[in-house]
């Protein structure tokens, strides 16, 4: 099987386990994945991470103890176990950073750390299928997976 280009008509039908979109600024896909999975890509891209309490702060300061550092990182993708909602096992939301060659490079990454499901790759809009299939081919020779453009 070879790298297959997908209708919109046919995008949210089942056939591949992970589902991979840009960030939801960058795609209209993802916004209308957004919708089945209960606005969850929405809501995570407003989280903070709770401040340390004043009251605290300066008691780990006269004790001499470390303050607890857990930065929120907001570049890095998010994963949502899409099961129930959708006819796959993940999406994966990876920021769109205008660079092709580094955002296939990250796909194939999050790939091959989940032993390699089958695959399919909404395209971030004004991206080529053949870009992406010679960024793909310096990471894997076979290209098994099917690609949504916008």
């Amino acid at each position: 099987m070879a790298l297959s280009v997908l209708s919109q008509a046919s995008a949210l039908n089942p056939g591949s386990d992970l589902w991979i979109v840009p960030d939801l600024e960058k795609s209209p896909w993802t916004a209308k994945l957004d919708w089945y999975l209960n606005f969850q890509v929405c809501k995570s891209s407003r989280h903070q991470s709770p401040a340390l309490p004043e009251f605290l702060g300066s008691v780990l300061e006269q004790t001499e103890l470390n303050k607890p550092a857990i930065p929120a990182v907001s570049d890095q993708p998010l994963m949502i176990a899409s099961d129930k909602l959708l006819p796959n096992k993940w999406v994966v939301i990876l920021p769109w950073n205008e660079d092709l060659t580094q955002w296939t490079a990250e796909i194939f990454r999050i790939w091959k750390n989940l032993n390699e499901p089958t695959l399919r790759i909404f395209m971030p809009p004004g991206q080529s299928t053949g870009n992406l299939q010679i960024a793909w081919q310096t990471h894997h020779p076979v290209q098994e997976f099917t690609v949504v453009l916008d």
